[in-house]
């Protein structure tokens, strides 16, 4: 075996380290990368450790790895930038690879982030030569090393790697510990909505059942939303969910969250997958857009867990709490959540912008003013 091997000779063995480290393989195994379009079914919301491989077709098993990265973005964004400018701009522009055809593009997102993410990029840098990391714009499918024989005559670092994954396991436990189940927390998050003068009465009485219900919400502006659950319309019980910004219409975004059968939110529901017995689903429609969205959005997920997640298997974290929720007053009082820090900096960041709006108007009446002169 040459030192160090080609990381697309070594494939199995690969597949085998993301095994041990729990990734999720399969997540994205048959969906080719082709378009732009292609990269919408990437994740939005977080980033991580990520492997680009080749292989001939969606059900093939060959699979070549040509890049390993690291993205603090989202895996969406990140690969739209390497769309424009990086390692799909070269497969699609037919520069890579040079000397073999019929292979597509695809991609392995661990849940893998920071540290840990960094650490085993560089283990897997140190040990294998990819393509695309050394300048290369050839690769070499003459035959895959098998898994087994690889691990015999190849130097890993598997005892770091296990302390790599049993660090992100503890780290994965921490932070739960820190969280409150965010339908236990649905009376404060119902507050705190309150606080920001979010109107959560509009369509709390209409139930999403099916995609002929995404139509009644808004298409002509989007924000931060929230989905919860309830036994019937008439329940004042809320279970939130779910929580999200669409950047464009709520509508839209609403429709993608019931086309999209793997991450799609309202698709888990409908499918039977987020289990949950005689609670149909609601959305809460806010007009918090942009950088307060964001603010409010953060402090909801670094406060809350929400249980329409994937964990590193690709499975739902958990099924629907409806033991008793906590009042909201006793979750202000022992959880240490700083809402009212967020309050403040949503309230500034909706003065200046209004203060921007107000000089936009100005300038717009005196444009006017002129041309009528």
């Amino acid at each position: 075996m040459e030192k160090p091997p080609k990381a697309e000779k070594c494939g199995p063995f690969i597949e085998m380290v993301l095994d041990e480290l729990n990734c999720n393989l399969d997540l994205h195994d048959k969906e080719k990368i082709e378009n732009e379009e292609d990269l919408k079914k990437f994740p939005g919301h977080h980033g991580g450790l990520y492997i680009f491989y080749m292989k001939p077709d969606s059900e093939s098993d060959l699979r070549y790895p040509v890049y390993v990265g690291v993205t603090k973005q989202s895996f969406k964004e990140r690969f739209e930038r390497h769309a424009k400018h990086g390692v799909i701009h070269e497969v699609w522009n037919g520069k890579f690879p040079r000397d073999v055809d019929g292979l597509g593009l695809y991609a392995y997102c661990t849940h893998y982030h920071g540290e840990s993410a960094k650490r085993i990029k560089s283990i897997l840098l140190d040990t294998f030569d990819f393509a695309l990391k050394k300048g290369r714009n050839t690769i070499d499918i003459s035959e895959t090393y098998p898994a087994e024989w690889t691990k015999r005559n190849l130097e890993f670092p598997w005892d770091e790697l296990k302390r790599i994954a049993d660090g992100e396991d503890e780290e994965e436990e921490e932070r739960k510990k820190k969280k409150i189940p965010s339908e236990k927390g649905g009376h404060f998050i119902r507050f705190l909505l309150d606080e920001l003068n979010c109107n959560i009465d509009m369509y709390d009485q209409e139930e999403i059942k099916d995609p002929d219900d995404v139509n009644k919400f808004p298409a002509h502006y989007g924000g931060l939303y929230l989905f919860y659950m309830k036994p019937d319309p008439t329940s004042d019980l809320r279970y939130p969910i779910y929580v999200g910004v669409a950047k464009k219409s709520f509508k839209e975004r609403f429709q993608r969250q019931a086309a999209d059968n793997f991450n799609g939110i309202l698709s888990k529901i409908w499918s039977g997958e987020f289990k949950f017995e005689g609670h149909g689903v609601y959305a809460v429609c806010t007009h918090h857009q942009g950088p307060a969205a964001r603010a409010i959005k953060k402090l909801l997920l670094d406060s809350f867990h929400f249980p329409l997640k994937r964990n590193r298997r690709g499975q739902l974290r958990r099924e629907l709490d409806t033991s008793e929720q906590l009042p909201a007053e006793y979750v202000k009082d022992n959880y240490g959540i700083p809402w009212e820090e967020c309050l403040e900096k949503v309230a500034v960041i909706i003065e200046e912008y209004d203060k921007e709006l107000y000089e936009v108007l100005n300038g717009l009446k005196y444009t006017l003013f002129c041309t009528d002169i």
